[in-house]
């Protein structure tokens, strides 16, 4: 076999472009198998998934945040609270500082767990048994299991390991656990439960770390705006476990409203209390001015000034007030400059409502208010990153920009104060220098009602701002809701429904792929109407040989042993056919090949050889496949000397001659096979040696090599009156048929033939005027099922 002609056979894997019916059918025929099959594992894989799967549940509230300033509406006083914006506490309620708050409010410091083959379920408030912790001596002991099991006489085994190091305890129920790592107390409840849940599962508690326990937790926490003009926010937590799901949403909005609620009455708390402490300073102030100009008067017996030192006292004493008041502004500037210094949220906090009401208050509020956010920000953003973190540099950033911004503008008003202060002092120096011919006790008493008077005035001040503050702390309430109560945990996944009908999809997506892609894959031949439609028009059919089932795994003549069978009354429809193309008045040479090995031509070669031979003809079989040679099986002969030894003028064609079983059939087998087939034919004078065969047999059949494969066989079909090429259903491929077009189109071979061979009758009626069910059963036991099957087609 030429390498070049290895090359040119044609593609086994030609890709089908044009939609046919036939092959479709065809295609859902031998592969139909493949939706149950692909469905059975997609039902099967669901299953095992949905088994051994953790189921999650969800839990979801929804709450409002609202307040009321009913001081602001009745009796038009500002409000000194300030109302946070609805995505802080969003930040706040998602945080891990405030889950961690509420999963302690849980007590969840012991988890409970029941250990399967392959689940692990927490058992949240439905253990058997519980622990109370006294004390933990080795906190590595934090998060490790720790097995409860049954032992005998009424006992319980404790066991763990802790750094390779395995400890074991039998204790009684309500005894208390005392190991170097721990002490605790174990309460069996249920005794019974107990046994039932240690026989099923390992049983184990574990101690946690409240940090560790958020860090694990915190992912299944969800909380959005729900409706910003509402101020509504949803709150949903998952867990493997139900009740845990309700009790982490219902426990984290208590703890909000409590934690808020908090928050806001220490910052009143401590505003009161510097209010307070200023009256009390400011009441001491005022009596002590007053003792001290009663005792001057009662002691020194001076009258009221005069009519100009009046004048003259009050304008001071506005000027003083004045100073007084810028005096008090530089003391609450410097203390803004130091808190500003320290960046702490909660001291910028305070000192918004301080700087309310002041003159630089439209310059400060709103910085104050904008650090604080800032800072408010940075403390959210740090429990989920660290301090290297990007986020975390550029909120600093922002803070300094802003902290920088803030003091260039306290810098600015601190001059300002120090000019005003410079000028009213200034201008008391110059009324002062007024009163120098004033007695001195006159000028005494002026600065003793004077010093009165300014701090009547402080206080007075005071009393009027904590009423101020007072109405509105008590007009200024908090309404927050609860819209929808933590429901029942819901099954959130796995999806039961949606996964079998995904899965089902899927199967049912890859089928029709697989089918898909073997109908565009297809190329085998399955009937002669689809080898009809793919054959050159100048072929020519004969006919089909039907499937044959036997044992023996070399063709074999079988057609004189069962007379009646499909497979001989195959043979005679093509003997027929080929009495069309024959010349009964000389000797014929018909020559069978095929594409490539395995496709019958052996077969059908020897039993068309029998049906010539039963109707009275004298039939010489030649096999001329010097490289597989087949004949001698099908006769169960020897291949001792055959056609390689007459081309090689060793011996006689006529001591080469076999006689068969069928009287007028005679065979030469091809012989030992030689080294070179090709060059061994060319020189054997294949052309004397046929006329000389023509003088003694009517029908001369050759069997030759596939001409897919070596170029020898097409040489002999030259030569032939009848040459035939053989397809075998569901073996050959369609790519095959190229063969016999480039045999016709390049003019090789005149005419062709073809026959298709090994073709399943069971599978379609076929026949020449009836059916055959089965290839070996009587003649008219197969016209009767040929009529049935009739019966049932009308």
């Amino acid at each position: 076999m030429s390498q070049e002609r290895l090359n040119n056979i044609p593609n086994k894997f030609a890709v089908n472009k044009e939609f046919d019916l036939d092959i479709v059918w065809v295609v859902l025929r031998k592969h139909w198998l493949v939706y149950p099959l692909l469905i059975l594992i997609a039902l099967t894989s669901g299953y095992l998934y949905l088994r051994y799967t953790k189921p999650v549940y969800a839990s979801s509230a929804v709450i409002q945040r609202s307040s009321q300033d009913e001081g602001k509406r009745i009796l038009d006083i500002e409000s000194f609270e300030n109302e946070g914006l609805l995505s802080e506490d969003v930040e706040l309620l998602k945080s891990t500082f405030l889950l961690e708050k509420a999963l302690r409010n849980l007590n969840l410091n012991i988890s409970y767990f029941s250990e399967g083959d392959i689940l692990t379920e927490e058992k949240y408030l439905m253990s058997s048994y519980h622990v109370t912790l006294l004390e933990i001596t080795d906190s590595s002991i934090i998060g490790k299991p720790i097995h409860v099991d049954l032992a005998e006489n009424n006992q319980y085994l404790v066991s763990y390991e802790l750094n390779g190091e395995k400890v074991e305890l039998k204790i009684a129920a309500g005894e208390v656990v005392a190991t170097k790592h721990f002490r605790l107390l174990l309460k069996v409840d249920d005794e019974a439960q107990f046994k039932r849940d240690a026989d099923e599962n390992a049983l184990y508690f574990v101690l946690n770390n409240y940090s560790e326990l958020t860090k694990r937790m915190h992912p299944d926490l969800k909380v959005f705006i729900l409706n910003p003009e509402a101020k509504t926010i949803q709150i949903s937590f998952e867990s493997n476990n139900s009740r845990l799901a309700t009790d982490v949403v219902a426990s984290l909005i208590s703890t909000f409203f409590q934690y808020d609620l908090d928050k806001k009455s220490q910052s009143s708390a401590n505003i009161l209390n510097f209010i307070n402490s200023q009256l009390d300073t400011a009441f001491f102030q005022l009596k002590e001015s007053e003792v001290k100009i009663q005792s001057f008067k009662d002691s020194n017996r001076v009258n009221d000034p005069v009519t100009f030192t009046q004048r003259v006292v009050q304008r001071t004493g506005e000027l003083q007030n004045q100073l007084l008041e810028v005096d008090m502004e530089i003391e609450l500037i410097d203390e803004v400059d130091k808190k500003v210094a320290s960046s702490e949220r909660l001291e910028i906090y305070k000192l918004i409502p301080a700087v309310t009401g002041t003159n630089f208050e439209r310059i400060l509020v709103n910085e104050l208010m904008a650090l604080h956010d800032l800072l408010v920000e940075k403390e959210d953003v740090s429990y989920n990153v660290t301090a290297n973190n990007d986020v975390i540099k550029k909120i600093n950033r922002k803070i300094e920009t802003k902290s920088e911004n803030i003091k260039r503008s306290i810098a600015s008003i601190k001059e300002q104060l120090r000019f005003k202060k410079s000028s009213l002092q200034e201008r008391i120096y110059g009324l002062e220098s007024e009163l120098y011919g004033v007695p001195q006790k006159e000028m005494e008493l002026s600065r003793l009602n004077r010093m009165f008077s300014l701090n009547e005035k402080y206080y007075s001040l005071l009393i009027e701002k904590r009423t101020q503050y007072s109405i509105s702390k008590a007009g200024y309430t908090i309404d927050n809701m609860v819209l929808q109560a933590p429901s029942s945990s819901g099954l959130v996944s796995p999806n039961r429904t949606l996964i079998y009908f995904g899965l089902l999809v899927v199967s049912l997506m890859l089928g029709t792929i697989f089918l898909l892609v073997k109908y565009l894959r297809f190329n085998d031949i399955q009937s002669q109407e689809e080898l009809k439609k793919i054959l050159p028009d100048a072929a020519g059919f004969l006919g089909i040989v039907p499937k044959v089932q036997t044992t023996n795994k070399n063709s074999t003549l079988i057609v004189h042993n069962q007379p009646k069978s499909a497979l001989s009354e195959s043979c005679r429809h093509i003997r027929s056919n080929m009495q069309f193309i024959l010349d009964e008045s000389k000797s014929n040479v018909v020559a069978i090949s095929s594409s490539v090995s395995g496709e019958g031509k052996t077969f059908v070669a020897l039993n068309l050889a029998g049906i010539f031979a039963l109707s009275g003809k004298k039939v010489l079989v030649i096999d001329l496949d010097l490289r597989k040679p087949k004949v001698h099986h099908g006769f169960s002969v020897a291949n001792v000397e055959g056609m390689s030894s007459i081309f090689a003028g060793k011996v006689k064609w006529q001591t080469c001659v076999h006689k068969s079983e069928i009287e007028g059939l005679d065979f030469i087998t091809a012989g030992p096979i030689p080294p070179n087939p090709s060059e061994l034919i060319i020189r054997g004078n294949l052309d004397e040696l046929l006329e000389e065969l023509k003088k003694e047999y009517d029908l001369i059949l050759i069997d030759n090599p596939p001409v897919g494969v070596v170029s020898d066989g097409i040489l002999i079909m030259k030569k032939a009156d009848c040459p035939i090429y053989v397809f075998r259903s569901n073996y050959s491929k369609r790519a095959f048929t190229s063969w016999v077009a480039e045999l016709l189109d390049s003019s090789k071979v005149s005419n062709l033939f073809v026959i298709l061979n090994g073709v399943d009758m069971k599978r379609k009626g076929y026949g020449y005027g009836y059916g055959y069910s089965d290839y070996y059963e009587d003649g008219e036991a197969m016209k009767r099922t040929w009529k049935i099957k009739n019966l049932f087609r009308k």
